[in-house]
Parts: C-alpha cells; structure tokens; sequence
C-alpha cells in the first residue's frame, strides 16, 4: 500500500460520488489541508482518518487501501468524450477488473484448472465473415445452428467473462489480452443496456480478440472507425451465420413479417435489428434502411407501438449502422446472460475453506449480509 495509491483512491472515489475537499472535510470533520495533502500524497493518513473518509464515501474500507494494479493489454476505446465522473467510473473499472482477473487465476490455481487454452488463438483470418465461420466452426457448432448459451462458449473457450454496471452507457463492453492473465472480455450492464446489447457487445470484443491482437499492446483510448467496424461484422456473422438465418427465415414463411422477425431474433438472441442488417446483407432485401421502416410500421400495425423512441436517428447510415436497437421489443432477461466459472470457483474455494465467507464476498462484490444469504441458498441446494 502506498501513499500515492491511497490518494489516487480517495479522489477517484470522491469524483464518481460528487465529493468536493471541502464536503468530505464536514462529513469526516478533517481539515482541508490535511485531506488535500493525502490526496497528493504529502503525508501518510492513520489508519482512524481511513475509516472516516471510506464512511463518508460509503466504500469499503479495503478500496481506499488497495494497491493500484496495472493492465498492460486493456482494450478499453470510446468514440465519445467522458465526464470527470466518467472518467473515474473508467479508471475504477479499470482498477476493479485488474483485480477480478488476479482473483480468477487465483482461483484457477487453487482449483488446479489453469490448462484452460484460448481457442481462439490461432485464428489467423483478417476477413470479418472468414474469422467468425472459423470461431464457430472450431467452437464445433454447425453454421445452420444458433448459438444457444454464448457466456457458457466463450467460458469453455478459454475466455474469462465479467458482466457489470460501468457507471456510465458511453461504451459497452472492453477486452484484455493474454498478459495480464486473459483473454477476458467484461461487458456493461448498466440499467437501459439491453440483453441483446450485451450479448452482441460479447461477440464484438471477441472480434477484436482474433481480428486486431496487436492492438491490445498499446494505451490508445479513442476508437478506431475500422476497426469498430471488422469487429462489428465479425459480431453479425458469428451469432447469426447466413446458412442459419436462411434455414429459419425460410421454416418461419408462414408467419406475419413483423412476426417472422420477433421469433428468428429470439432464436439467436439478438436485436431485431441484427436480424435485419443480417436479411440485408443476404440479399433478402434491397435496402436494410427498407427494411427498418417495414418493421417499424408492422409493429406499430400489429402492436400500436412506435418504436421511433428505440432506436438511433443515425442507425440508417448504410456505411456504418449500428446493429443494436436501443431497447427490443420482447426483449430478452437477465436469466440469457450469465457467467458462471467465476463463480462457481468461488463457491468450491468457500467450500473447501481456501477463502473466507469476506474474501468471497470481495470476489463476488457482495456485502457479508448478501454473502451470508448466498451461502444459505448453496446449502439449500
């Protein structure tokens, strides 16, 4: 623990709850100067005055006294500016999956599971479509198939998976490389991203995963067009491969357009707007901005619902729509996504008493209440 890393804590901590010096300095009754010499590392604080600032800050007491740990293959770009909130929400997030992932090959060391290989790694393809057919192919699932569970693929893939609230909806997803520990792809869930979103946003960062390795060796934070592009293709043709949409857009003909599209999007758990840029780009369709307005207008036809309110007024933009609405009609829940290793990990080291009920409840980013009625739901099982 040094000084440096606690006073870089507390002003992040501070930024993300909107604390200026002189609030904390009445909610803990220290002086100003003493706060602002800890936050520039000028003295050492007791450990009493800790107490006080992660009260008032409402954080635990182990955030305001960790160790800074670094990531040296973050993949972590937004296309849009970020608030001084936003931005330490992103430095926290950073600061968190540092430590989720030393905590995942803890456990995998403990559980003497580390022989876990990234698949995916050999994958040389710098066509999109190319790569996706080859990730599914070495998956062993066949291109007439939906992909029925993606957080359980990519886990048995050999990809560590996190799905957590950013603080902020600016970006979705970010992806870490193999140096520090992964390849792990974490995905945002705040409250308004959708299910679908989140699935695509895993689909996505495994495209930069395979398509764009050497990118995961630098610290660029600004989007690079292409890029976002590739791996968004890459995305498309690897949850919805053409000889699958095909098989059943052809079984459900029987069916109402509008229908046809709400069935088919929930066999491959997507958008209904990946369904139809999927449609559009296998020439079922002249246009994908056709197509849009069609299913719009059946919708609100069938439903009396404008979806108007869901979707970007820039999504049209035939060089680079975006392939996620905003929020899907008859969307998909929580119960569609979910990792599970982590997890699992955790209980068997609880079980096995390698780790506390705390330490667990670290892990899982539980307080000791919520752990302890975790732990009373795994007895009853």
């Amino acid at each position: 623990m040094g000084v440096k890393d606690i006073g870089s804590n507390v002003r992040r901590h501070m930024k993300i709850h909107g604390v200026t010096i002189s609030q904390l300095s009445t909610m803990t009754g220290l002086g100003t100067a003493a706060i602002s010499n800890l936050l520039n590392g000028k003295s050492e604080p007791r450990s009493s005055t800790l107490i006080k600032i992660a009260d008032a800050l409402s954080v635990p007491f182990n955030a305001i006294i960790a160790d800074a740990p670094q990531l040296n293959s973050l993949r972590f770009r937004t296309a849009k500016t970020l608030s001084g909130r936003e931005k330490a929400e992103r430095d926290q997030l950073k600061h968190d999956t540092a430590i989720w992932l030393s905590d995942y090959c803890f456990l995998e060391h403990e559980m003497n599971d580390t022989d876990q290989k990234n698949v995916f790694s050999d994958i040389v393809e710098i066509n999109p479509s190319s790569a996706a057919g080859t990730a599914r192919e070495i998956c062993g699932i066949d291109n007439d198939k939906p992909i029925c569970d993606i957080s359980d693929l990519m886990e048995d893939a050999g990809i560590k998976l996190r799905i957590r609230p950013f603080g902020f909806k600016k970006t979705f997803g970010l992806s870490v490389g193999d140096a520090d520990g992964g390849p792990a792809i974490v995905v945002n869930s705040e409250k308004g991203i959708s299910i679908e979103r989140q699935i695509f946003t895993i689909a996505h960062e495994l495209g930069h995963l395979v398509l764009h390795k050497t990118s995961y060796q630098n610290c660029v934070e600004v989007e690079n067009k292409e890029e976002e592009d590739e791996a968004n293709a890459f995305a498309g043709a690897f949850l919805v491969p053409e000889a699958a949409l095909k098989k059943e857009w052809e079984e459900s003909r029987g069916l109402a357009f509008v229908d046809r599209v709400l069935k088919v999007k929930r066999i491959f758990k997507v958008s209904y707007k990946t369904i139809l840029y999927r449609l559009f780009q296998i020439e079922e369709a002249p246009s994908y901005s056709d197509l849009i307005i069609r299913f719009r207008q059946d919708y609100f036809d069938r439903y009396g619902l404008d979806l108007k309110g869901y979707f970007e007024p820039d999504s049209l933009r035939a060089e680079s729509p975006d392939l996620v609405a905003k929020e899907d009609p008859h969307g998909l829940d929580f119960s569609d996504l979910m990792e599970e290793r982590f997890a699992r990990f955790v209980r068997e080291s609880y079980e096995r008493e390698i780790i506390s009920m705390s330490r667990a409840g670290e892990m899982l980013n539980l307080s000791i209440m919520e752990m302890r009625a975790l732990v009373r739901t795994w007895k009853e099982l």
